[in-house]
């Protein structure tokens, strides 16, 4: 695993500030070879492999601090903030772990709405009662200010409570969380956006809250592939190779100049609703052909306020703010507005993943 961005609390081990992408000490050796899960706060980093979940970083008010637990089923997916890290096992339960030295998984309960059930009648009248599956959780993410669950029957929860119940027939891809918003990639490919918008984020004409899901229509009709929630930003790659970005762009994370030029001191709009169509920089690498001018991009990661894309060819590419070298980018200012060349990984995608923190970004090998 190699990192760059902010390292104060020793979360992810070696020396407190990170040059560029560094390998680190936070993972054993001897289970660097596991699939391993990853969510990052500013103050610590959760990771996960098999029944084993560990934390690192700032908590119980100590740096450098560590933990290992483990759990009775597998571990499928983690959401961590600067308060609580949340756990989903394979059985679709979901758990919550306070950061302290000594506290326990705690399991939520979900309260959702009560509908009255269609009575199935036999052919002599006798009433058959409907089976109905047990409610597991499928999705899980959270931010400073949100938390939120997807349930194998569609059913969106804020914390444990329902708000929303989606169509039978649409089924979640993608499910990411910002500060204080939520973002849903649907196997459709439409977004859907929910959370408090007041900077933009949820890409929605009219900027204010919405408690429950609703569908970003400056994209709707739009294959969307792959999404990301940054701390007040969002971002979304279509199906046609094509990076949207919305939001707040205080340190140019939405690839957006700050400035108009760099002879005037005039500033640019900060906040975008809608989604905004983002020119990047051409490839010069060896998988460029006469059929594409350029690799496009496949994934998109973002961070508290950068991001980080990923194109074909294996190159990433990052903007935003960087004053602690979470772009791993060397500049004289502590952000850059537009997408710059950042580091390169293997042409076998499936071998790597890239995660952001709210202050870092991490490579797994």
């Amino acid at each position: 695993m190699i990192v760059s961005g902010f390292n104060g609390f020793r979360q992810f081990g070696g020396r407190r500030k990170l040059q560029k992408f560094e390998d680190t000490e936070s993972i054993p050796a001897d289970d660097a070879s596991a699939d391993i899960l990853f969510s990052c706060s500013w103050n610590c980093t959760a990771f996960a492999y098999g029944n084993n979940l560990c934390l690192k970083g700032f908590f119980a008010g100590k740096t450098n601090n560590f933990r290992k637990l483990t759990t009775k089923e597998s571990i499928t997916s983690l959401a961590i903030n600067d308060r609580f890290c949340l756990v989903l096992l394979s059985n679709g339960k979901l758990y919550k772990l306070r950061l302290s030295t000594n506290s326990e998984l705690e399991e939520l309960t979900f309260t959702p709405d009560n509908h009255i059930v269609p009575q199935k009648r036999g052919i002599f009248g006798e009433c058959r009662n409907a089976s109905s599956p047990p409610l597991e959780i499928e999705f899980v993410a959270c931010g400073n200010n949100i938390t939120v669950a997807i349930s194998n029957k569609n059913v969106v929860f804020s914390g444990t409570t329902q708000v929303y119940e989606f169509p039978r027939h649409m089924h979640t891809k993608e499910l990411q969380c910002g500060f204080e918003h939520a973002v849903l990639l649907n196997t459709n490919g439409d977004i859907y956006t929910w959370g408090n918008g007041l900077r933009g984020q949820l890409g929605q004409a009219i900027l204010g809250r919405h408690e429950t899901p609703s569908i970003v229509e400056a994209l709707a009709g739009i294959k969307v592939t792959a999404i990301a929630a940054g701390g007040w930003h969002s971002a979304a790659i279509s199906a046609f190779g094509d990076l949207y970005t919305w939001g707040f762009n205080s340190n140019g994370q939405l690839g957006l100049r700050v400035f108009k030029n760099s002879s005037s001191p005039i500033k640019e709009p900060a906040v975008y609703p809608l989604p905004q169509i983002i020119d990047l920089p051409t490839c010069n690498c060896s998988k460029l052909n006469s059929s594409l001018s350029s690799c496009p991009p496949i994934k998109v990661v973002a961070g508290g306020r950068h991001t980080i894309i990923v194109k074909t060819c294996g190159a990433l590419y990052g903007c935003g703010w960087n004053a602690h070298n979470q772009l791993g980018l060397t500049s004289a200012r502590d952000f850059v507005d537009n997408f710059q060349y950042v580091d390169s990984i293997s042409n076998d995608l499936k071998k790597f993943k890239v995660y952001c923190g709210s202050w870092c970004t991490i490579i797994k090998k």
